[in-house]
Formats: structure tokens, C-alpha cells, sequence
């Protein structure tokens, strides 16, 4: 196998403290790859290190490799995309969900991350339920996400769907703190840097209860008029 690019994880990016945030990484790692991946997380994402990734033909690793012994942070395989769908919710509900996050949430367990963290500057991806099950919040791109040219970095969405679908896994149902085991992503038309967007969490067509530390969920991105912008897929692992 051949190391041919890097991915750095800027210090600010992390998800849980003191390592980069999943989706954030995954996008990174994974726009460099010229098709559907599915990614899998291996090793805690170190922050302001060179990462690279290696080619192994039916695979892609991202691996730290500064050290004396190379660690596999994460891995993407080819991945037939399969993404569930779910009822597009309006803005204004998605914030009244929002609203109701610190209602189940005491104690943050990821207080400093980027996109879901308590800090002013995080992007505030703090779903509540909407009371059907699913989760909510609403989400606006972050101006300094936003290129010259009026695109959006898609990284800031990946992240977004990410720590949405965290909280439905983590407060849904039998409340237990999750990492995400594996993640997958599919953008159906770019982001408009002046819209709000609703983003919804749920199960994603599998069982609601957690499969011993196991439990799968999906997210998805809507657009005011109801348009689905992008899908997730996800698996997690509860710590506890």
C-alpha cells in the first residue's frame, strides 16, 4: 500500500476533547476518493497532525503514522449507497425542538466540539425531540464555512448530520453515551450559505432499541420547502 495525500485536523475542529470530530474528518478523508465510501472509525482523530492516506485497493486508511507505530485512525470502503428516507420537517418546528435540548441534556459530554458543543462559536447542532420519535434542530451554514465564490464546505454539513444523529442515539431511547463506529454520507445538492435548514434524526429503518452496545440512526437536511440537501447513514457504539 502507498501513501499518496494527507488530512490535517485543525486544532478547533474536534469533536470529542482533544480529537477531531468524526464527520468532519470523515469528509476531509473522504473527498479526496473518487467514489461512495463508507467510513469507519478506528482510533481517536489527532488534531494538527499529517494524516495519510493509504491506498490498499479495496480500501482507503487514513493512518497516523508519526510515530513508532503506525495507527489507523479511520478506514473508507467502495459502499453501494443505501439511505433511508424520512418526512421533511418545517424550520420552525425543527427550533422548537431545539428548544427542548436542554430539557434531557444535564451534562454535555462533548462540551468543546465544533459543531454540537456549549461554546458561543460552535455551530449549535443541539437536536431535541420533535415528539414522533425523531429529533430536530434547525441549522444555518457558519459564515466563516462560506467560500469567496458563495459555496458552503460541504465538511460543515457532514459534521452537522453527524452530531444530530449523536443525539438521537444518545438521549432517544435508554440514554447512554455513543461514538460513532461508522458513517456515511450522501449530498444531494449544495447549500445555499443563506438558508436555514432543519435537521432530522431518527432510526433510520432499523430497530429503535440499542442491540446491546449496538444501535444504528440516519439524519437528513431540509431545505425550507421541504427539498432533502443531504442523507447520513450511521452505526454507533455506546461507551457504557
Amino acid at each position: 500500500m502507498e501513501a499518496d495525500r494527507t488530512v490535517r485536523v485543525g486544532g478547533w475542529f474536534q469533536g470529542p476533547t482533544g480529537s477531531g470530530q468524526g464527520g468532519w474528518t470523515a469528509h476531509r478523508f473522504t473527498e479526496r476518493l473518487a467514489q461512495p465510501v463508507t467510513t469507519a472509525m478506528r482510533a481517536p482523530v489527532p488534531l494538527e497532525t499529517e494524516l495519510a492516506i493509504v491506498n490498499g485497493h479495496d480500501r482507503w486508511l487514513l493512518v497516523d503514522d508519526t510515530g513508532d507505530d503506525p495507527v489507523t485512525v479511520m478506514e473508507a470502503r467502495p459502499w453501494d449507497p443505501a439511505f433511508a428516507d424520512t418526512a421533511p420537517v418545517p424550520v420552525a418546528d425543527a427550533k422548537a425542538a431545539r428548544a427542548r435540548f436542554s430539557d434531557f441534556v444535564a451534562e454535555h459530554p462533548v462540551p468543546y466540539c465544533f459543531s454540537c458543543g456549549v461554546q458561543h462559536d460552535s455551530m449549535q447542532v443541539h437536536a431535541g425531540p420533535l415528539g414522533d420519535g425523531r429529533f430536530a434542530t434547525d441549522w444555518r451554514p457558519p459564515e466563516w464555512a462560506v467560500f469567496e465564490s458563495g459555496a458552503v464546505d460541504a465538511g460543515v454539513l457532514w459534521a452537522a448530520l453527524d452530531c444530530a444523529a449523536a443525539w438521537y442515539v444518545a438521549y432517544s431511547r435508554d440514554q447512554r453515551s455513543p461514538v460513532t463506529a461508522q458513517y456515511a454520507v450522501e449530498i444531494v445538492q449544495p447549500l445555499d450559505a443563506d438558508t436555514t435548514y432543519s435537521l432530522v434524526s431518527w432510526s433510520g429503518g432499523h430497530p429503535a432499541e440499542w442491540d446491546g452496545r449496538k444501535r444504528h440512526a440516519a439524519s437528513a437536511a431540509f431545505a425550507p420547502d421541504g427539498t432533502c440537501v443531504a442523507r447520513s447513514a450511521s452505526f454507533w457504539i455506546a461507551l457504557n
